[in-house]
């Protein structure tokens, strides 16, 4: 395991990178891209596991912070899910250029899994394929199960409210971030007609599928009923989601 940091002096992101326990012949390495807030450290532990099964399976990994969350450079208030989405071309080039893998896996959870979804058509020469776990569909649906008053309209100046060389910022579950944040979460749409998804895409979710969503009908879906490790909740703290581990491995084989 090698903690490592990446990108330029401006955008400065932070990695855990695990060379694969074994060799094939040709070199594969799978990129994992976090959720964020409560999400990110509510699976940390999962997704480390996940990491280490496929390391034993014959993949390199790179875990990594997008800018403005966990140990990357940045504050909450600098994240935008623009700049977070290029943060994952950075790293898929970072992954390729150790792993020496020609292309490589992109496995998204939550957030992750959505932007993901999004850059995937503008690194299509650089993905061999992608796996959503759990992916966010609608980013306003999301919000408002985070903060109905966001998505309501009724934000008052609990909500949005200016910080010294930030701007306006919102708080979202005890954290601060940038108005720019909440609206690019509120744009999260994977059933847009203008979206489109690689054909090699495994989406995974733990409970029913979103119906009429033209776009990942085009992926191939499984449901897999687990612990969904994103939530912080005691009674299933410290059970680990095997089915759907056992799914990706079984599907990337």
């Amino acid at each position: 395991m090698l903690p490592l940091f990446f990108g330029s002096a401006e955008r400065r992101l932070f990695g855990v990178y695990e060379p694969a326990q074994r060799r094939s012949d040709a070199a594969r390495a799978v990129l994992l891209c976090n959720s964020w807030g409560a999400e990110y450290l509510n699976a940390h532990h999962s997704l480390r596991v996940l990491a280490q099964r496929l390391c034993a399976a014959g993949f390199d990994t790179l875990r990594f912070d997008y800018f403005g969350e966990g140990d990357s450079g940045g504050e909450t208030t600098d994240a935008d899910l623009d700049g977070w989405k290029q943060d994952i071309a950075t790293a898929v080039a970072e992954l390729k250029a150790m792993s020496t893998a020609p292309r490589v896996v992109v496995l998204g959870l939550r957030l992750g899994a959505s932007l993901a979804a999004e850059v995937a058509p503008a690194l299509a020469g650089d993905i061999d394929r992608l796996v959503l776990w759990d992916p966010i569909v609608n980013g306003a649906n999301y919000l408002t199960e985070l903060e109905p008053e966001a998505i309501q309209g009724r934000m008052g100046d609990r909500f949005f409210a200016p910080v010294q060389g930030h701007g306006a910022t919102a708080e979202i579950r005890g954290r601060v971030v940038s108005s720019a944040f909440v609206e690019g979460l509120r744009a999260v749409d994977l059933c847009s007609e203008k979206a489109t998804a690689p054909s090699t895409t495994l989406t995974i979710f733990s409970q029913r599928p979103p119906a009429n969503c033209a776009r990942l009908q085009r992926t191939q879906i499984v449901t897999v009923e687990t612990v969904l490790p994103w939530q912080d909740i005691e009674s299933e703290s410290g059970i680990l989601p095997i089915q759907v581990y056992e799914r990706i491995l079984e599907w990337l084989r």
